[in-house]
């Protein structure tokens, strides 16, 4: 017994011919037309035997009705560049100087806040440091193997002197 398909066997044949066969054909014209002065003009409409130009008038009137001078004012891509970086450069230095005058405030309220003594004075801080600044001291004098290590070694040389103006008597 043989089973009889009811499927078409291409439906993607059948589908292209229908499409092919139920499809109108769609045409697009451009007309070329010259006007009476000469001119040519493309459109998609057909052209008229007399075709002119409409003229449309430009009112540049200002609003009092006076007529209009050019702006003194310069437009243009590079003036207007220019004027945002002169504010920008404005702004910025502006900022800098409110904050060269705060840390000034700063400066000056810590330094009258600040007494005239050392009031974190600590012998046995202060001995280990003064230990620590001559180990320091020998490693920057004695050979280094690169830059990286002159660096750290003075760093550390640095970090333990301030140490030692803090904890010791002056």
């Amino acid at each position: 017994m043989t089973a009889i398909s009811t499927q078409p066997a291409y439906p993607a044949r059948l589908l292209g011919l229908w499409l092919m066969l139920t499809t109108v054909p769609v045409s697009a014209q451009i007309y070329k037309c010259r006007q009476p002065d000469g001119s040519l003009s493309y459109q998609q409409t057909a052209c008229v035997a007399q075709t002119e130009p409409e003229r449309i008038p430009v009112d540049i009137r200002g609003p009092d009705g006076s007529e209009r001078t050019p702006s003194k004012v310069d437009y243009s891509v590079v003036a207007q560049a220019e004027h945002l970086r002169a504010e920008r450069e404005a702004r910025e230095w502006a900022h800098l100087q409110a904050r060269r005058e705060a840390e000034a405030q700063a400066r000056a309220l810590k330094a009258a806040a600040k007494p005239d003594h050392n009031t974190d004075f600590d012998p046995v801080k202060c001995a280990r440091h003064r230990g620590e600044v001559a180990k320091w001291r020998r490693k920057v004098r004695s050979s280094y193997r690169n830059r990286d290590q002159r660096d750290y070694n003075q760093s550390k040389l640095t970090y333990h002197q301030a140490l030692v103006e803090r904890y010791c008597k002056s």
